[in-house]
């Protein structure tokens, strides 16, 4: 791994903390280019689902780490450094922003050991029904097993996203959403960088909140346009996606569908600061101590300006 002169200012959290229109905020007044550090802005065609930024937003601050890859390929924390290595290598003024802990991790402190697709193994267990993944994570992956929540124990995905890690040599639930267990991170110090957290309430309210937006944004239309394609296993269990297709398959109603996005996106939001707590170095800044988002971001702008920017790590 090469550390080079390339900086960033990093700002972390869980879903629907806010993080994103801060981030805008700041990027606006300052000129910054956003680096997205979220493994599902990536895929072009799924924006309402992922909050992505909107075409209006793109067009007053300059976005990367989105629009990646079609939601038809498997796409990697190693794809995902690849394609951004030059943004990271142009010396550009960065916020890097998002929810998967792994990116940012990768970003701050560099991986020795990013394994390579197995996509023979990838082949074979998306053939295998619910019941075989089930008892094959049981055997092979006990441990990372045992750390999933219950909605995860009944997503395909997740049971063949730990069986992969076990196959690599993972042998604890210390990687998330396919990222590697049992890796060797090398010798860079763990930096501190600045994040949001909210109340529970709050959370909840925000959570809600955003879901009811989607869908009055026309998420089942776009749901409908992905439907025809050979999506990958992880497109096709996004959140709200999957909830989404089965309403238009006539499986479930549209308010089951939003309940069952609701609690997936809570579930999320957990796993994301269990991550953060354990992987990362963080300064929190509890959002309700601040009454708008204006003042919010000149909070976390003074956490910048104290810690000072962070470096960034890759090969």
């Amino acid at each position: 791994m090469d550390e080079v002169s390339s900086k960033a200012f990093f700002l972390v959290g869980p879903t629907a903390s806010g993080k994103s229109a801060v981030c805008q905020y700041i990027a606006e007044q300052t000129g910054r280019m956003i680096l997205s550090a979220d493994s599902m802005n990536l895929y072009r065609g799924m924006d309402i689902g992922t909050a992505k930024p909107t075409p209006a937003e793109r067009e007053r601050v300059e976005y990367a780490g989105i629009d990646l890859a079609e939601p038809t390929e498997k796409f990697s924390v190693a794809a995902y450094l690849e394609a951004v290595k030059p943004v990271l290598k142009s010396g550009r003024d960065l916020i890097v922003t998002g929810g998967t802990g792994l990116y940012v991790k990768c970003l701050t402190e560099g991986f020795d050991d990013v394994p390579p697709e197995n996509e023979a193994l990838r082949a074979e267990l998306e053939t295998l029904s619910f019941h075989l993944l089930e008892k094959r994570a049981r055997r092979d992956a006990p441990a990372l097993y045992e750390e999933l929540t219950t909605d995860d124990r009944q997503n395909p995905r997740r049971l063949i996203r730990i069986l992969e890690k076990a196959a690599a040599g993972a042998t604890e639930p210390n990687g998330q959403d396919g990222g590697p267990g049992n890796g060797r991170w090398n010798s860079h110090p763990r930096p501190t960088i600045v994040g949001l957290r909210m109340e529970r309430e709050e959370q909840l309210r925000r959570i809600e909140q955003r879901v009811e937006s989607m869908y009055a944004a026309g998420l089942l239309d776009e749901a409908l346009e992905l439907m025809g394609r050979n999506l990958s296993a992880t497109a096709r269990q996004a959140i709200g996606y999957a909830e989404a297709f089965e309403v238009l398959d006539h499986k479930i109603s549209l308010d089951e569908a939003r309940q069952r996005t609701v609690v997936r996106t809570r579930q999320l939001a957990k796993r994301q600061m269990t991550w953060f707590r354990n992987q990362l170095q963080v300064e929190w800044i509890d959002t309700a101590q601040f009454p708008s988002n204006e003042a919010l971001a000149e909070a976390v702008v003074c956490e910048w300006d104290r810690l000072g920017p962070t470096p960034l790590v890759f090969n």
